[in-house]
C-alpha cells in the first residue's frame, strides 16, 4: 500500500519564498526596501504608537539572516565581527526610537559606537597603505566634524563627548572603509565605502535635528532612509568581497 502525502501549496509557496528572499540577492534587495519603506510609512503615519519596534526590527533582522545565509568568511573572527556590529545596530535602533528620553538615546548611542567599532575591526588589513593618500582624507574629516560640532555645540549640554566619541568612531570606520581599497576587489570596496559615507550623512542629519533644528532636511525620512541604504550597502559589500592576491614580485624582492 503506497501512501501519497501531499503538502499544502500554500506552505510550499511560502518556503520557496523565504527561501528566495535569504538566497537570492534581487528577491532579498526587493524586500529589504519595501520593509524600509513600510518603517518610514510607519514612522511618519504612527509616530506615538509603538509599531516601530516591529517594523524597523525586522529590516535589520532580514539584514542579519541573509549575511549568516550567504557569507562566506575566510576567517571566524570577521563572522563574529559582522553580527556584533550589526547585532549592536538592532539594540541601538530599539533604544532609539525614543528619542525624547535621554537615558536611552546615551544608550542607543553607546550600542551604535560599539557597531561602528566591530565594523572597524571588520574592515581593518594588514596591507601597508601610502599615509600622503590617508592624510588628506584625515583632513577633510577632520574639518567636517569641526563643522559639524560647531553647528551643535551650544545645544549639547551634557552629551559632549558622547557625541564627540560617537563621530571619532563613525570617522574610525569611514578610515578603515578606504584604506580598503588596495586589499579588496573594486566592487566590495565602493559597496561599503559608499554605505559608510551614507552613514555619515544619517548621523549627521540625526545631530543636526536633534540640536540644531528639529525639521533638517526632512529628517523623519532621511536619517532612516540613509541608515537603512548605508547598512544595505555594506553587508552586500562585504558578501561581495573577494581579496587581491599580494604581489609575487613585490613579495620576492622583500625575500632576497
Amino acid at each position: 500500500m503506497v501512501l501519497f502525502i501531499f503538502e499544502n501549496p500554500q506552505i510550499v509557496m511560502n518556503k520557496r519564498f523565504a527561501k528566495n528572499i535569504t538566497s537570492n540577492f534581487t528577491y532579498f534587495s526587493i524586500a529589504f526596501f519595501t520593509l524600509l519603506a513600510i518603517d518610514i510609512w510607519v514612522k511618519l503615519q504612527f509616530d506615538n504608537i509603538p509599531y516601530r519596534y516591529i517594523s524597523k526590527t525586522l529590516v535589520l533582522l532580514l539584514l542579519i539572516i541573509f549575511y549568516i545565509k550567504n557569507q562566506a568568511e575566510t576567517k571566524r573572527k570577521h563572522f563574529w565581527y559582522m553580527i556584533g556590529a550589526l547585532g549592536c545596530f538592532l539594540i541601538g535602533d530599539w533604544l532609539l526610537i525614543e528619542p525624547k528620553n535621554t537615558m536611552l538615546f546615551a544608550g542607543g548611542m553607546m550600542f551604535f559606537i560599539l557597531g561602528k567599532l566591530f565594523y572597524a575591526f571588520r574592515f581593518s588589513n594588514q596591507r601597508d597603505f601610502k599615509l600622503s593618500r590617508l592624510l588628506p582624507f584625515l583632513f577633510i574629516c577632520f574639518l567636517y566634524i569641526l563643522w559639524l560640532m560647531n553647528l551643535i555645540y551650544d545645544n549639547l549640554h551634557g552629551l559632549f563627548l558622547p557625541v564627540l566619541i560617537y563621530f571619532f568612531a563613525a570617522i574610525i570606520v569611514l578610515q578603515f572603509a578606504f584604506l580598503r581599497k588596495d586589499d579588496v576587489n573594486r566592487l566590495s570596496y565602493l559597496l561599503v565605502f559608499i554605505g559608510t559615507i551614507v552613514s555619515m550623512a544619517s548621523d549627521s542629519i540625526t545631530a543636526l535635528k536633534t540640536f540644531y533644528m528639529p525639521d533638517f532636511a526632512c529628517e523623519k525620512i532621511t536619517i532612516m532612509l540613509f541608515y537603512g541604504i548605508s547598512q544595505y550597502l555594506v553587508v552586500v559589500g562585504i558578501l561581495k568581497e573577494v581579496k587581491k592576491e599580494e604581489d609575487v614580485y613585490k613579495t620576492a624582492i622583500d625575500y632576497f
